[in-house]
């Protein structure tokens, strides 16, 4: 073993990053949530769509002090989680 920091080939992004067909969960304001899908991913990954499972097509943008993705329609509306890969 060398002790040598990871190469760039081998570090890995701390959270999931958004790409067309990954599952996700939409929080809504004061509690509820539900499952989604990413059907859009737009400004190098800083604004995504996704469609609820209900049909609802939802705009998200990535904020950039907090680094989640918030409701493009307005600070109270709901928040994005991007799930893992099972």
């Amino acid at each position: 073993m060398c002790g040598c920091a990871p190469t760039i080939g081998a570090v890995r992004p701390s959270r999931p990053v958004p790409r067309v067909g990954a599952r996700s969960r939409i929080a809504h304001f004061g509690g509820g949530s539900q499952p989604g899908v990413v059907v859009g991913v737009h400004d190098d990954g800083r604004r995504v769509e996704v469609r609820s499972d209900e049909g609802e097509l939802l705009e998200f943008v990535l904020n950039p002090a907090t680094a989640r993705f918030v409701s493009a329609s307005g600070p109270h509306g709901p928040r994005l989680e991007l799930l893992q890969d099972a």
